[in-house]
């Protein structure tokens, strides 16, 4: 009788997880990075203003993107293969390796890139209100 045990594989983490992000790139920047000959990309940051901060923007040569960092409520967890070493009670000369899975990183953030057009680039985002700032109108409104 077959149970769900009878293929187990070990997991386990490694110590020193890499610290990494995901990069959500459209369609049209990964065609152009995978032609024949991809541009050179560069990272720069926008002028901060006394409206909106500044953000890093990544430039292909024909297009800018700004680059924002999302977070997600799932993690998504990268492992590697490896195989279950032998242990001190294991006999060397008839241990056989099972296959494993190891984790080597969380991912908790991904890099989405929006594209901006040439003239929003040059002028400054608008303020867009909070909800503190929202509250504190209505609230001082309702007091006149």
């Amino acid at each position: 009788m077959s149970t769900q045990y009878d293929n187990d594989i070990s997991f386990s983490a490694s110590q020193a997880q890499q610290p990494l992000k995901l990069m959500e790139l459209p369609p049209e920047l990964l065609a152009l990075l995978e032609s024949d000959s991809p541009p050179t990309l560069t990272i720069t940051s926008s002028e901060a203003t006394s409206t909106a901060p500044g953000y890093a923007l990544l430039n292909t040569g024909s297009k800018t993107y700004q680059l924002r960092q999302k977070s997600t409520s799932s993690p998504i967890i990268i492992v590697q293969p490896s195989t279950t070493g032998p242990t001190e009670a294991d006999d060397l000369t008839t241990f056989i390796p099972q296959p494993s899975l190891c984790t080597i990183a969380k991912v908790e953030d991904t890099i989405e890139l929006i594209v901006q057009e040439p003239d929003v680039l040059a002028k400054a985002p608008p303020k867009v209100n909070k909800w503190h700032e929202k509250f504190a109108k209505s609230r001082a409104e309702k007091k006149s």
